[in-house]
C-alpha cells in the first residue's frame, strides 16, 4: 500500500518552548510556516507535578488547567495563525531531571514517553489521520526513544544549541538523549555549522545545516512602512542603542555596562525578557540610561526596530555561543538599521561584509558611533536584501527536499 503523501499528514512537532512563550524560537516559526501546507501539532513542552504545584496560579497555567489536570480540550486550533496550527498540552509528567543517569531515571522517563507518545496519537486521530511525522526541535529530554507503538512515518532532530556547553539542568542527560535522538532519526540536522560538525562527528551520522532565518514578512515592516514609536520609546530623545531577545547568559554585561558608561549621550534598549539572574553581579537597574521593556510579541517586534538607530548583539564568546546562528541577526537585518556585534561564532563572522564585528569592548563601543556617523540608504537596502534571502519560507523548502530523500532511503528494500 502506497503511503500518503508525506507533506499532507500531520508534522508532529515537540521542543523546549510552548506556543505563547514570552520570545520567539526557530521551532515556532518553523511551525508556523509549515502549517500553510500542511496541518502542525505544536506540543507544548510538558508540565511536570512540581512545576504545576510552583506555577499554577500564573494565567499561563490556568488556561491550561482543564487540560493538565482533566485531559480535556488538550488540542486547540490556534485561530490567530494561518494554517492549519494546533496546539497540544500534554498531561504532567513526573519530575525526573533530578535523578541520576542510570535505570530508575530511564524506566521513569520512559514511564513519561508512554504517557506523551498517547496523547499525541489521540490528537493525531482526532484530526483524522493515521500517518504522521515527528519533528523533535531540540527536546532530548522527552521522546529519545520511541515507544514501540510510536511509529512515525519519517522522524526528524533539530539541533539549536550547543547542550554540552549548557546549564547544568539540560546538560545532565540531555547529553546522552540528543546523541539517541540523532542516531535513531531518520533525517537530523542543525542550526549552526559549528553545532553540524560536531554533532556529525559524535554520532557518525549524517547532520545537516539548516540556519536560522527571519519572519521577513513581518520584520521587513521596520524598513519598508512608516511605525508607531511605541509608548516606551516616546520619551526617549536621544539616539537608541537596540537589542531584541532573551536577556540571558549569552549576554556579555561587563560590555553592555562598559557601552552605557561609554555612551552617556544615547539610551540603551533592552527588548525581551530578562533571565539574567545568577549570570552577572551588576546592578543593571542602577544604569541610567539602560531601559528594559520586558517582552513583546513578535510581530510587535519591528516597531521597536524602526525606532532604534543601532542594534547589538553583544554575546560572549565561549563555547555555548560559538555554535550559535543567531535567530536574531536576520531580524536585526531585516530593518536595515546598522548593526555590530562581537564575532562568537563562525556563522555570525559570515555576515562581516554587512555588520561590524568587534570583540574587545572598547572596540564595540567605538563601532557604535562609527555605524551611526557612516550609515547610509545603500547600506540599508544591502542589509536588507540579505535579509531577503534568509526567509523561513525558504528554510522550510529546504526541509522538505531533505524529507523527501529521508523517506525514499526509508522506503528502500534492506540489502542483502
Amino acid at each position: 500500500m502506497k503511503n500518503p503523501c508525506i507533506h499532507t499528514v500531520p508534522i508532529v512537532m515537540i521542543s523546549m518552548s510552548r506556543w505563547d512563550g514570552d520570545f520567539s524560537s526557530a521551532a515556532w516559526s518553523i511551525a508556523q510556516t509549515m502549517a500553510a501546507r500542511q496541518p502542525v501539532i505544536y506540543v507544548d513542552y510538558p508540565y511536570t507535578w512540581t512545576d504545576y504545584a510552583r506555577e499554577h496560579k500564573l494565567p499561563s497555567v490556568q488556561v491550561r488547567r482543564e487540560a493538565l489536570l482533566n485531559g480535556r480540550n488538550r488540542l486547540t486550533k490556534l485561530i490567530h495563525s494561518t494554517g492549519q496550527l494546533y496546539a497540544l498540552t500534554p498531561p504532567l509528567m513526573l519530575p525526573v531531571n533530578q535523578l541520576g543517569d542510570g535505570g530508575l531515571y530511564r524506566r521513569m522517563a520512559g514511564f513519561n514517553d508512554r504517557r506523551l507518545a498517547p496523547c499525541i496519537l489521540k490528537a493525531v486521530r482526532e484530526l483524522g489521520y493515521n500517518d504522521f511525522v515527528f519533528f523533535n526541535s531540540f527536546n532530548p529530554l522527552y521522546l529519545s526513544r520511541l515507544p514501540e507503538n510510536f511509529r512515525p512515518m519519517l522522524h526528524l532532530y533539530q539541533s539549536r544549541d550547543n547542550i554540552r556547553a549548557l546549564e547544568p539542568y539540560l546538560r545532565k542527560h540531555g547529553v546522552e538523549g540528543e546523541r539517541t535522538c540523532i542516531e535513531s532519526a531518520d533525517l537530523s540536522f542543525a542550526s549552526s555549522s559549528m553545532l553540524q560538525q560536531d554533532l556529525s562527528h559524535i554520532t557518525g551520522k549524517k547532520v545537516h545545516f539548516l540556519p536560522n532565518a527571519a519572519d521577513f514578512g513581518i520584520f521587513k515592516k521596520a524598513f519598508e512602512q512608516p511605525l508607531a514609536k511605541p509608548i516606551e520609546l516616546q520619551p526617549i530623545k536621544t539616539p537608541i542603542i537596540g537589542y531584541t531577545g532573551n536577556i540571558c547568559h549569552r549576554i556579555d554585561y561587563e560590555l553592555l555596562a562598559r557601552l552605557c558608561r561609554q555612551h552617556r549621550d544615547k539610551t540603551v534598549v533592552m527588548v525581551g525578557p530578562r533571565n539574567h539572574g545568577g549570570h552577572t553581579d551588576i546592578d543593571l537597574d542602577a544604569i541610567p540610561n539602560l531601559l528594559f521593556t520586558g517582552p513583546r510579541a513578535l510581530e510587535r517586534l519591528p516597531e521597536y526596530l524602526a525606532h532604534f538607530d543601532v542594534l547589538i548583539l553583544p554575546f560572549l564568546m565561549n563555547e555555548l555561543t560559538k555554535s550559535i546562528y543567531p535567530l536574531k541577526i536576520n531580524e536585526y537585518l531585516a530593518s536595515g538599521k546598522p548593526v555590530v556585534a562581537t564575532p562568537f561564532s563562525d556563522d555570525i563572522r559570515a555576515f562581516g561584509d554587512l555588520i561590524a564585528l568587534q570583540q574587545e569592548h572598547d572596540d564595540f563601543s567605538e563601532a557604535i558611533t562609527l555605524e551611526l556617523e557612516h550609515n547610509t540608504g545603500q547600506k540599508a537596502r544591502a542589509r536588507h536584501h540579505r535579509a531577503s534571502e534568509n526567509t523561513w519560507e525558504q528554510r522550510v523548502e529546504q526541509l522538505r527536499l531533505w524529507m523527501d530523500e529521508a523517506l525514499k532511503h526509508k522506503q528502500q528494500p534492506a540489502k542483502g
